[in-house]
């Protein structure tokens, strides 16, 4: 069984953790073990109460774990400071507000045998279509002439900061040069850090499902929305909208 290091991006918001805690420890992690625990809890969300409750849901799940609580938040600082303090070959990062829906085994390292695959994400969107789009998460450019597009196109690999294994090597690389003040997973992409996507370039991402269904559900989005909180995301910067 392959060695990894585990990365979780937390906030104060010790509900949501401790159901995402307990639903990857029972259906994952009692099947694959993590070797290290690293946590950065970010002071936002919620109250000093609530930090101090998160931080003893972790101390309960992981005794060892290594927690990060930075002064201010930043979700590009978050993913930088953790992907960097890992040494395993690989990594699972994982965030605060998402359930697995099933059991998942080692065979999620079995995608690696491909030298390309650089990252294994679990499949959370519930119209991706696996027999149209495939396994490679990526963005396709496609050639116009006259507004027409053409049968041919650029691909562009398209990498995620949502529950996921990747290669050590390559998430320690990738932390390097991330630009902490914008958003993690933009950078792969969105023209922000073209350093970065030089490097990503020529590697894939694939998209993990044992059904062609779903592996993990967000349960943030649904918590946001009933708090009236709206994640903007501008000139690849993301900035979090509280309600007045």
């Amino acid at each position: 069984m392959a060695l990894f290091d585990l990365c979780v991006t937390a906030s104060r918001r010790p509900d949501l953790l401790a159901i995402t805690l307990e639903s990857f420890s029972d259906r994952i992690f009692s099947h694959c073990k993590p070797d290290r625990v690293f946590v950065n809890l970010d002071p936002i969300f919620g109250s000093e109460e609530n930090h101090l409750a998160v931080v003893s849901l972790v101390r309960d799940r992981f005794p060892a774990a290594t927690i990060f609580e930075p002064e201010t938040p930043c979700f590009g600082a978050a993913v930088k400071r953790l992907w960097s303090a890992t040494e395993a070959d690989y990594v699972f990062h994982m965030e605060d507000d998402w359930v697995a829906n099933s059991d998942v085994t080692d065979e999620i390292f079995r995608p690696f045998e491909d030298p390309r695959i650089q990252q294994v994400s679990f499949h959370r969107n519930q119209n991706w279509d696996f027999r149209k789009k495939g396994h490679f998460h990526e963005k396709k450019d496609y050639f116009r002439i006259l507004g027409l597009k053409l049968p041919f196109y650029k691909a562009t690999p398209q990498f995620t900061t949502s529950p996921s294994i990747l290669r050590g090597e390559f998430a320690r690389v990738a932390a390097a040069l991330m630009d902490p003040g914008h958003d993690p997973e933009k950078q792969f992409y969105s023209s922000v850090n073209l350093e970065l996507e030089r490097f990503v370039k020529p590697f894939r991402n694939y998209i993990y499902s044992q059904d062609g269904g779903p592996v993990i559900r967000d349960i943030g989005c649904e918590w946001r929305d009933t708090r009236g909180i709206q994640k903007v995301i501008k000139d690849g910067i993301s900035t979090w909208e509280m309600p007045a």
